[in-house]
């Protein structure tokens, strides 16, 4: 019986140390699998109003071979047929580049003084270009746009990072389509945080919580850019020709 008894005694060792040695190991993973989550928790919170889409996501636009035969076809076709006589001359050239800037940028918002200075330099040859179906120059200004676009909505990003207040005298223009350009990025930037804080504020009165306002502006913005990387040399093309047609008339679209 003492023998026996020995026997079990050990026998529960054994055990007592093979739980002992589970429960080691168990505890290590547990704690390698929190500490890893806590760091991805962590990550995720320090980037959590970064985008994920980068500016060298966006594409490439350039001009296709059928958008020089349409364009021509369709000056011609206006040209002759538009009941709104009108010949395509410099004067005329003008009002279709200013339309198209307004088409990309109406409020003004988004493009700096520099780079309207910057544009200028197709003004000049627009009307020739235009007729004869080089439209390089409107793809160049279209993807300058682009890049602004989205350093805009990215900069809108880091302003969800602290919660927005409402303690300040702020004043914000719902129409800026007549004011100057933006002559650099800071004063681009006091635009936009006032843009940011008046859709804050419009979602704070309907009774939404920061952390819901944040959530929201937050899938706002990352839509955007995300529209901006699925953006396509059609819409250039689109953009351009019905900047063309409603500057002959405003009812007019390709």
């Amino acid at each position: 019986m003492l023998v026996k008894y020995q026997i079990f005694e050990q026998y529960l060792a054994i055990i007592d140390l093979a739980l002992l040695i589970f429960k080691r190991i168990f505890m290590k993973k547990v704690l390698q699998r929190t500490f890893i989550s806590a760091s991805v928790l962590l990550a995720t919170c320090s980037y959590a109003f970064e985008s994920s889409i980068s500016i060298q996501d966006l594409p490439v636009l350039k001009q296709e071979d059928q958008h020089s035969e349409a364009s021509k076809r369709l000056v011609n076709l206006f040209t002759r047929s538009h009941y709104k006589a009108n010949d395509f001359d410099n004067a005329f050239a003008s009002q279709v580049f200013d339309r198209y800037l307004k088409q990309l940028d109406h409020y003004r918002v988004i493009f700096l003084q520099s780079d309207i200075d910057n544009f200028n330099k197709y003004v000049q040859t627009f009307r020739k270009d235009f007729t004869s179906g080089r439209l390089a120059p409107a793809y160049d200004i279209y993807t300058v746009g682009l890049q602004r676009r989205y350093e805009r909505f990215a900069y809108a990003l880091t302003l969800l990072d602290k919660e927005i207040t409402f303690t300040g005298n702020d004043s914000y223009n719902f129409d800026t389509s007549e004011s100057p350009w933006a002559e650099n990025t800071e004063a681009l930037n006091e635009i936009w945080r006032q843009k940011v804080k008046h859709e804050a504020l419009n979602l704070k009165l309907t009774g939404k919580t920061w952390p819901e306002i944040q959530k929201l502006l937050r899938k706002r913005y990352e839509m955007a850019i995300k529209r901006l990387q699925q953006t396509q040399s059609e819409d250039v093309f689109q953009t351009l020709m019905n900047s063309y047609a409603r500057s002959l008339e405003p009812h007019t679209s390709y």
